[in-house]
């Protein structure tokens, strides 16, 4: 929507609980978006709560930890939901049930895909992330300080790699630079979320490489659950793989396919031209051109050559 309709600062400031989450397995947009909205959320005097689960440690230098629910489930009873970076409202996992307790829900999110599955939806697809998009709510009721300028500058340079893919608009960098201003450390914060690597990480990375494979121009990997295992892994140690194997030459689209649960598997797709949200749909995911994913109710192998079959469909559509 071009327009925040809803008076946020007014249903957000006078709610007893407000209950922010994201999606399962959060990256770092996710987690930035969630904390930097309950930092925000707990500045203009209301009392959020925060749902995420486990992530990458990469990320512990995000503030706004003390906000995360580490009470029974069974006590939640949100006044508001704010659901941030999904798609769809299933997006949300484990804490699906409790946007359908709440008595308002909030939908923020910059996917092309998204549903629209709030009450009020905040969905701004030209976004180069959703903490562009928290940052254009929150500056407007909302005193930014370092911890949120934190969390904000490592949502965006996490979905834009370090401000590299063509979802970085000129309000991307402006929004940046504004960020920097409060005095973080945005160099650190690269490195730390784009470039420093756990060895839990680089032995998973390894195994990834030993299933690679190329045809003709499409790069396709894929993990297990056991070989993730084995390398003392798990599923948010997996970032950067698919990234990694789309940068070599030559090569249109690359694929990650990874075992996510009993018969589920989780598709990522990243690409130079070919459009590769149109491809998440066909399996009910979806994202932006050139970046997506969706979930798959199959093994590995299936989904991977389910996948690659409807890739090469596409790609012999723009021939």
């Amino acid at each position: 929507m071009e327009t925040f309709s809803t008076d946020i600062y007014e249903i957000w400031s006078q709610s007893k609980n407000i209950v922010i989450s994201t999606h399962s397995n959060p990256d770092g947009d996710a987690i930035g978006s969630v904390f930097a909205l309950a930092m925000a959320a707990a500045e203009i005097g209301a009392k959020p709560v925060v749902l995420i689960e486990k992530y990458s440690e990469k990320f512990d230098f995000i503030k706004g930890t003390e906000y995360v629910y580490n009470g029974n489930l069974d006590d939640l009873k949100p006044d508001v939901f704010i659901a941030v970076d999904c798609g769809s409202k299933n997006r949300l996992g484990v804490f699906e049930s409790f946007f359908d307790k709440a008595n308002v829900t909030f939908n923020i999110d910059h996917h092309i895909s998204n549903e629209n599955f709030a009450q009020n939806n905040i969905v701004l697809g030209n976004s180069s992330s959703s903490c562009e998009v928290v940052f254009e709510i929150i500056k407007n009721f909302c005193t930014l300080d370092k911890f949120i300028a934190e969390a904000l500058y490592t949502g965006i340079v996490t979905d834009t790699f370090g401000f590299k893919y063509n979802s970085t608009s000129k309000n991307t960098m402006e929004i940046g630079a504004r960020l920097i201003e409060f005095g973080i450390d945005f160099s650190s914060i690269q490195d730390k979320v784009l470039y420093e690597h756990t060895t839990k990480e680089v032995e998973v990375f390894k195994k990834a490489l030993d299933n690679f494979k190329i045809d003709d121009n499409i790069a396709y990997t894929c993990l297990t659950a056991d070989e993730i295992r084995e390398c003392g892994a798990s599923n948010s140690d997996l970032d950067g793989i698919v990234e990694y194997i789309l940068n070599i030459k030559g090569i249109d689209v690359s694929v990650f396919v990874y075992e996510k649960g009993d018969n589920l598997s989780k598709i990522s797709l990243r690409s130079k031209k070919a459009d590769v949200n149109k491809i998440a749909s066909v399996f009910g995911g979806g994202g932006h051109i050139f970046a997506a994913g969706a979930s798959f109710n199959g093994n590995v192998q299936t989904a991977l050559d389910s996948v690659l079959d409807e890739i090469k469909k596409e790609l012999d559509k723009d021939e």
